[in-house]
């Protein structure tokens, strides 16, 4: 199965669709040599970031479908498709991987399973019932996931493989609109009807499907974006926010926190008279306390609790200290307004970890817990329950200056709360105002606890001073002023103190810079054939075919004539080839005729201690040699020695393959293009690859 998953992804070839270089068996162990995805894959950026907005979704479905669509086109249809599937690269373009429940469609476009192999949030209704699959079913998986991005959570919970449950589940799922009120309506139309229940009433074609995905994206483009930067100290941090053609990932980048917002009232309006809280009394340096009506027991593991938190807080392990906080919130034995003061630092600790979804579940919790406490602190309740209950709106909370002043717990608290919930947002000039009143507050003793949020609100202070560099003002006008700005970026980011919005923009900057760098590079003109020929040409003469790759990989633009990845599927072909070959040496040597370029001759070729170096036999003595000594053709005479008794068709068809660029790019073109018309003639998946891959090579 495993062999045949490497067969099947490599029978074509798409942009969308992970590429497979090799496979082969090292150590006892099956091995696939895959194109490297460098950005993770969607699934992740789901968990972290909650739901992904639509103008991000839609670019990112258009190529799942046209990569969809290419393995339709090559009889295949893939049969798991979920976010976990779908890989995102370092530009944030979708790639489809995991072809291991693929089947190849008969005559009639459909195909039969002999085992069911699902997931239960996407699997389709026809998969579950037993019944033929075809392009539909694949489709309705699709559709299910992107219902999930779109709305944080899949179609159907139902987690069982019981075929009534999961039947039931997927007749009742509920619309988009409805689960995700804030998704167009047209957007909401795609997604529905490819999630049909019957297939006939999905999309008749991935053109048809895409014709409406682009429609859609073209109408979600006119929509005022979610969580757009107002003016800030720099035009870099409006435009860091109007990316709507892709998903930008890396090291630390997190979501829009889409919470909080509609109830700015509640910062702006303070009672007539309204006294501090009174402390929380766990907070404290010292233990709280024993209630009168409390086992002491109880009262000793309560404050021993409420010092892990805090230590954990002050230690940065926000995720502990959130686990803690919500253990606090729960349990009975805690007293008010302790009880209720664990429950909204519950709120504060997915904030710092910039965590949009479990914020505002926690946001959901702490509502409930104040609501339902008898306080005594009527400022603490009427500011704090107001705020939580705006969490999960979509405005940013204004920071409005006169009402920027107090010295109590509940404001400094609620101003941390409005603070993250607009910096997360890209509201960074609103947060750092919300973060100055917090650093310049002077809570009394009672308050101390609270002192560890103004050093925080001190660390976000200081990462928006950082994103106000030169480096952010303006883009580059040249490829030396971008790669020098991106030096300034991986500068900048070690020295950054806080997680979420502020990584992300440098992030986001970043690759900004980078679309940029190669757009200036492109727009010089094309590199002339005979001087990349040139160097490909050394290259090859020293069997530097990872040289060669790297090479043209950093090529501005395509030579006249010809196109890098035609030349960079060879290259990487040839390393392939020459990898291949150590190996069958360890597996026994081979004798033959043939020469070195130097005019030496050998008699017997055997592995060598280094790769790339095999021992060679010259009617006596032996010395090691590097493939680059040997004349090329006396390096695929060795390889017809070796790949005649494979038994594995499919395996000598690859290594056919290899062998073709090598020789190509070696100087016989006229031998591999010979070799290569034959293999056309009798591998149809061969002649597809190969018509692609010449398409591109100088005629």
């Amino acid at each position: 199965a495993f062999e045949e998953e490497a067969r099947v992804t490599a029978s074509f070839s798409h942009p969308h669709v992970v590429r497979v270089f090799t496979t082969g068996r090292a150590f006892n162990r099956y091995y696939i040599a895959m194109e490297l995805v460098v950005g993770g894959h969607f699934e992740h950026q789901i968990n972290e970031r909650g739901t992904i907005p639509e103008r991000e979704v839609l670019p990112l479905a258009i190529q799942v479908a046209e990569g969809l669509k290419a393995a339709l086109g090559a009889g295949l249809i893939h049969r798991d498709i979920k976010p976990g599937n779908i890989l995102l690269d370092g530009e944030g373009h979708a790639k489809i991987v995991d072809f291991g429940l693929a089947l190849l469609i008969g005559k009639g476009g459909t195909a039969q399973a002999t085992e069911f192999w699902a997931t239960p949030y996407y699997v389709p209704p026809e998969t579950i019932e037993g019944h033929p699959e075809d392009f539909r079913s694949d489709m309705y998986a699709f559709g299910a996931t992107l219902y999930h991005a779109l709305a944080g959570k899949p179609p159907c919970n139902e987690e069982s493989m019981a075929t009534h449950l999961l039947r039931e589940a997927k007749r009742k799922v509920v619309p988009l609109q409805t689960a995700a009120p804030w998704v167009t309506p047209r957007t909401c139309a795609v997604v529905d009807r490819a999630m049909a229940y019957d297939p006939a009433q999905r999309f008749a074609s991935y053109d048809e499907m895409i014709s409406y995905l682009v429609d859609a994206r073209q109408h979600a483009r006119g929509l005022p974006p979610i969580g757009r930067p107002e003016a800030g100290p720099s035009k870099r941090l409006q435009q860091a926010q109007r990316r709507t053609e892709r998903l930008l990932l890396g090291a630390g980048i997190t979501a829009v926190l889409a919470v909080a917002g509609g109830s700015a009232w509640w910062l702006m309006k303070r009672p007539a008279v309204a006294p501090d809280p009174a402390p929380p009394v766990a907070m404290l340096p010292t233990p709280p306390p024993p209630a009168a009506d409390s086992e002491p027991a109880a009262t000793s593991r309560i404050a021993a609790l409420y010092r892990s938190a805090r230590a954990a807080v002050e230690a940065g392990n926000y995720d502990t200290a959130r686990a803690q906080f919500i253990t606090l919130r729960e349990d009975a034995a805690v007293r008010e307004p302790t009880r209720s003061w664990a429950a909204v630092e519950a709120v504060l600790m997915p904030l710092l970890e910039g965590k949009s979804a479990a914020a505002r579940e926690e946001a959901r919790a702490a509502t409930a817990r104040l609501k339902a406490a008898s306080l005594e602190d009527s400022e603490m309740k009427m500011l704090l329950v107001a705020g939580l209950e705006g969490m999960a709106n979509l405005a940013a909370i204004p920071a409005v200056e006169e009402e920027l002043r107090g010295n109590s717990a509940a404001r400094i608290i609620g101003w941390m709360l409005a603070g993250l919930k607009d910096w997360e947002q890209g509201q960074l000039t609103a947060a750092a105002a919300f973060f100055r009143a917090i650093v310049a507050a002077k809570p009394g003793p009672e308050d101390a606890w609270v002192g560890v949020y103004q050093k925080l609100a001190g660390d976000y202070l200081s990462d928006f001073a950082a994103l106000a560099a030169p480096e952010f003002a303006a883009a580059p006008k040249d490829k030396a002023a971008c790669e020098t700005a991106l030096h300034a970026l991986d500068g900048i980011l070690p020295t950054l103190k806080t997680r979420g919005r502020a990584r992300f923009n440098v992030q986001a900057w970043k690759l900004d810079l980078e679309k940029l760098s190669r757009a200036l590079a492109a727009a010089a003109p094309p590199p002339d054939l005979a001087t990349v020929f040139g160097v490909l040409t050394r290259h090859a003469d020293q069997c530097d075919f990872a040289a060669a790759s790297a090479y043209l990989q950093q090529l501005p633009a395509d030579p006249a004539g010809a196109t890098r990845q035609s030349l960079q599927a060879l290259a990487d072909s040839a390393a392939a080839f020459l990898s291949d070959l150590d190996a069958d040496l360890k597996r026994g040597e081979v004798t033959m005729a043939g020469r070195l370029k130097s005019g030496g001759a050998f008699t017997k070729v055997a592995a060598g201690e280094l790769a790339g170096h095999p021992l060679v036999t010259f009617g006596g003595p032996s010395r090691e040699c590097a493939w680059a000594e040997f004349a090329p053709e006396a390096v695929i005479a060795i390889y017809k020695d070796v790949i005649k008794n494979e038994p594995d068709e499919a395996k000598k068809l690859r290594r056919h393959e290899t062998a073709i660029a090598f020789q190509w790019l070696t100087g016989d073109r006229a031998g591999a293009l010979t070799v290569a018309d034959k293999l056309a003639k009798t591998s149809p998946a061969f002649k597809t690859r190969w018509d692609a891959i010449a398409a591109g090579l100088p005629q």
